[in-house]
């Protein structure tokens, strides 16, 4: 390592008659790097003086590389001072950890720490852990609890008491229809089915009643099954010949704005628009400092002249995109997407059918939060 060795560069010419007598005064020679008018020789730090000796008494120029390590008091301080503060701050606990706890509210856990005084600065070996857990664990919800000292930081993690299942209500209210269709199967597990395959049926109609019939009267019985239906998807799309659309017509008027220390200073001008759209950007801004612009767009109603063959695909291509999306995912398709047109003198106009089958009954509701509000109503 070079810390333990000396470096020399020596300007002579009579290198052999120098190391032959470095040698024979029992000084070791390391690296011997030959230059065009000067040599570099290494030789071990413990024989730097002896080495040293030689070159004063031949009188030959030479420069010394060695690197010598001077004490720095302040750099000695900062380091002593460095390692008292890691041995001072690793005897406390400043930061606190919870994970695990999603009823039972943090705020109560760090009230049981504040008990113990785990708030800000504690030292380590005034911490009670088993006091900590055992407090941790009187709390309600709570089945077990681990507290432990990582570093600077005190670990609490819970594991909260499984809740108790609670029994099902039975549903005393009658299973009805979410779509109208034809029904195709009927599964009724509880109560009494009032449709049959090959019924048909509207949105609201009753499809298991919450009673069992019998030939002397009926029975209160949770209504409970499913009720599978052929059911249908429109959309309809409508292009008119001419159609009036309120369009930019290319006519623009700006207004510049200064802000300068949280005020603003525009000017009073009114926009020459009567319909218009409103941009902004800012043209500059420099701390305290900003010039933004106000864009007025002008807007006017135009007629607007449909080429029906030309629009009609992307028209028809974006309604069967809407169409799909609205069939629930347990659907299954009997056919595709049936469309028919109608060409009349100024309209173009065309309904679009998708035929499913899927369960129809108030029992059965999709996970898409949406497609459950959608089906409530």
């Amino acid at each position: 390592m070079r810390y333990r060795e000396s470096t020399f560069t020596i300007q002579t010419k009579r290198v052999p008659y120098l190391l032959n007598r470095a040698f024979r005064a029992g000084v070791s020679i390391g690296d011997i790097i030959l230059g065009e008018r000067e040599v570099t020789v290494t030789v071990p730090r413990k024989c730097r003086a002896a080495f040293l000796s030689i070159l004063r008494e031949e009188g030959v120029d030479f420069t010394d590389n060695t690197v010598v390590f001077r004490f720095r008091p302040v750099l000695a301080v900062s380091f002593v001072l460095a390692a008292i503060l890691v041995i001072v701050f690793g005897s406390f606990v400043y930061g606190v950890d919870i994970s695990g706890n999603r009823t039972v509210n943090t705020a109560d856990i760090e009230a049981v720490l504040s008990a113990h005084r785990v708030d800000g600065f504690t030292y380590k070996k005034g911490i009670d852990l088993d006091a900590i857990r055992r407090d941790v664990t009187a709390l309600g919800g709570i089945s077990f609890v681990s507290v432990g000292i990582k570093g600077s930081t005190l670990y609490v993690n819970v594991k909260e008491e499984l809740p108790a299942a609670e029994p099902e209500a039975e549903n005393t209210a009658p299973v009805f229809a979410t779509r109208s269709g034809v029904v195709t199967k009927v599964v009724c597990e509880s109560g009494t089915a009032l449709v049959k395959a090959g019924d048909v049926v509207t949105i609201g109609d009753t499809l298991i009643a919450p009673v069992y019939r019998f030939t002397e009267g009926e029975a209160p019985a949770p209504a409970k099954g499913e009720v599978w239906a052929s059911t249908v998807y429109c959309k309809e799309v409508v292009l008119p010949q001419i159609s009036v659309q309120n369009e930019r017509t290319g006519r623009t008027f700006s207004v510049r704005t200064l802000r300068l220390f949280g005020r603003e200073y525009a000017p009073l001008v009114s926009v020459p628009f009567s319909q218009y759209d409103v941009s902004e950007r800012v043209v500059y801004s420099c701390g305290f400092v900003s010039v933004t612009e106000r864009i007025y767009h002008e807007r006017m109603d135009a007629v607007v002249c449909h080429d029906f063959d030309l629009e009609a695909p992307a028209l028809l291509e974006k309604a069967r995109s809407e169409i799909l999306a609205e069939v629930p995912f347990y659907a299954y398709a009997t056919g595709g997407v049936v469309a028919e047109e109608k060409k009349m003198d100024n309209v173009y106009y065309v309904v679009l059918y998708y035929t499913v089958v899927q369960r129809i009954d108030s029992l059965f509701l999709p996970n898409d939060r949406q497609q459950k509000e959608a089906w409530i109503g």
